[in-house]
């Protein structure tokens, strides 16, 4: 379980949380049945590391100037639309023995055997949520689509099952889907453009002879 440092935040202004970014900092807050509502700030550069090392379902053991400590997940992440950092984290305190839904990427295998000339992968969902008990959360959702032909979709019920956690959602919601691509698509509207260019000059020919 990695260890994540917090300080305790007492102000709120926006101009605070905006100083604490500029420090490295990020404005988060910790909730669940034994800590109630606790807000912190915790060091982006050690979030960053932790992520990619541990996942975004990383169990961390929140250490709050030494004094408090929590077993939490990062359960919602606000990020910056331009910058595309984090801006603010919730943590929620969790339970080893409950289960609990999180938000789990798709990654998608063997797109390179699909994806040739005008054939492209659309991937309708990049996240899906999942249930589990916290240590059997998986980083990833992965999605073998070297099978598909142009026109096959991958729905939330063709997912192999889980022993260990249950895929939520509409089951017929669509994960992947297999199609031309844009240049394909444009190709009857420009066979169309010469084709009424070809029948202009007759067009005309006609007119004249009336």
């Amino acid at each position: 379980m990695a260890t994540l440092s917090a300080a305790v935040r007492s102000e709120f202004k926006k101009s605070y949380a905006k100083k604490l970014r500029k420090e490295g900092k990020i404005p988060s807050v910790v909730y669940g049945k034994t800590v109630g509502n606790e807000s912190v700030a915790v060091d982006a550069g050690a979030v960053s590391k932790l992520f990619r090392s541990e996942g975004r379902n990383a169990i961390i053991n929140l250490d709050i100037e030494g004094k408090k400590k929590y077993t939490v997940m990062a359960h919602e992440l606000q990020f910056d639309p331009l910058k595309g950092t984090v801006r603010h984290i919730d943590f929620l305190e969790i339970n080893m023995n409950e289960e609990i839904d999180a938000v789990v990427p798709v990654v998608l295998k063997g797109t390179e055997v699909v994806e040739t000339g005008d054939v492209v992968l659309n991937n309708q969902l990049s996240e899906l949520t999942v249930r589990a008990l916290p240590n059997d959360l998986p980083n990833t959702i992965e999605i073998d689509v070297s099978k598909l032909a142009v026109g096959d979709a991958i729905r939330v019920s063709d997912l192999a099952d889980s022993k260990k956690y249950t895929v939520l959602g509409d089951p017929e919601d669509v994960v992947v889907t297999l199609s031309y691509g844009t240049q394909e698509a444009e190709a009857p509207a420009e066979e169309a453009t010469e084709t009424a260019d070809a029948a202009a000059p007759a067009a005309d020919g006609e007119n004249a002879a009336e």
